[in-house]
């Protein structure tokens, strides 16, 4: 997604969109905000106060250069992999790390995107960027902890809501559209661009191979752990039955999502749906209307 709002960032701006990726985010803008909820500080508060009015004031210079919609794409805003991993629970702190944005958006933010992904693919992929910048191989133990844990995606929708009751919740799965952000982003800005986005045509930031983690492993403090890693291909730290529970787990919340979600979302699983949202924008009635679409 950031790759591709990155690769069309000029064709967005000519149609009044702007963007705001990692490469604008850390660079200051969010300072004191990306923060554990351990981790907040009088005077981490105290940056995150300034950081929110120079957000306040970047908006503003933004509609003052003719920008109708700001897209806003930080992953650290919903929790840091390093800190999941070490909590062992999906997000745990996910409503106190976005409470923490409503002073810099507040009523502006509109509309909030979620894409949410099979547990036991999430915690692979988490648990390999961990192994992979010197954390631990998980053992037994951790590992049905995880698959324990009784968060859920609902659980992290639902705190969402609470923090920005007047925003549309945007959900999609993971696996059905990581190849297509480029007509994502159309749908989720509800705008029909003059010519389609480029697409990026590789796969960025994927999770590493045996091979890649065993020479991680071997070369780190703790190269005796390389007895809880097979001997090549993919990483596949959970067992067969442990896939099927969380598989199971999963295939609820996305039953959840079909059924409506009680209403809390607008649920998209597919690029046929995401051609049902684009459209120019008719305010909160239109928006309700949207709902369920998948």
């Amino acid at each position: 997604m950031q790759q591709t709002l990155r690769r069309n960032a000029s064709r967005l701006r000519a149609s009044s969109v702007a963007v705001w990726e990692p490469n604008v985010t850390r660079a200051a803008l969010f300072d004191g905000l990306v923060k554990a909820a351990d981790r907040v500080t009088p005077q981490v508060a105290a940056q995150a106060r300034v950081s929110s009015a120079r957000v306040r004031g970047e908006i503003d210079r933004l509609r003052g250069t003719g920008m109708r919609t700001l897209i806003v794409s930080e992953e650290n805003m919903l929790g840091a992999i390093p800190a999941c991993v070490a909590s062992g629970q999906l997000y745990p702190d996910a409503a106190r790390r976005m409470a923490r944005f409503r002073p810099a958006f507040g009523a502006q933010c509109t509309r909030i995107g979620l894409a949410i992904r099979n547990y036991e693919r999430h915690w692979t992929s988490m648990l390999g960027f961990t192994v992979k910048h010197g954390g631990r191989v998980p053992d037994r133990d951790r590992l049905g902890a995880l698959v324990d844990q009784p968060r859920r995606w609902r659980d992290v929708i639902r705190e969402l809501q609470v923090v920005f009751p007047r925003a549309e919740l945007v959900v999609w799965p993971f696996e059905a559209l990581v190849d297509v952000p480029h007509l994502l982003v159309p749908g989720l800005t509800r705008r029909v661009l003059p010519a389609p986005l480029e697409p990026v045509p590789c796969i960025h930031n994927a999770s590493p191979d045996v091979a890649l983690l065993r020479k991680v492993v071997a070369e780190g403090p703790c190269p005796h752990h390389l007895a809880r890693l097979p001997e090549a291909g993919p990483w596949r730290p959970f067992s067969a039955a442990q896939i099927a529970r969380m598989r199971a787990a999963y295939d609820d919340e996305i039953a959840w999502l079909r059924s409506g979600a009680a209403g809390a979302v607008t649920y998209i699983e597919s690029p046929e749906c995401i051609a049902g949202l684009t459209g120019p924008e008719r305010g909160v009635d239109h928006d309700e209307r949207q709902r369920r679409v998948g």
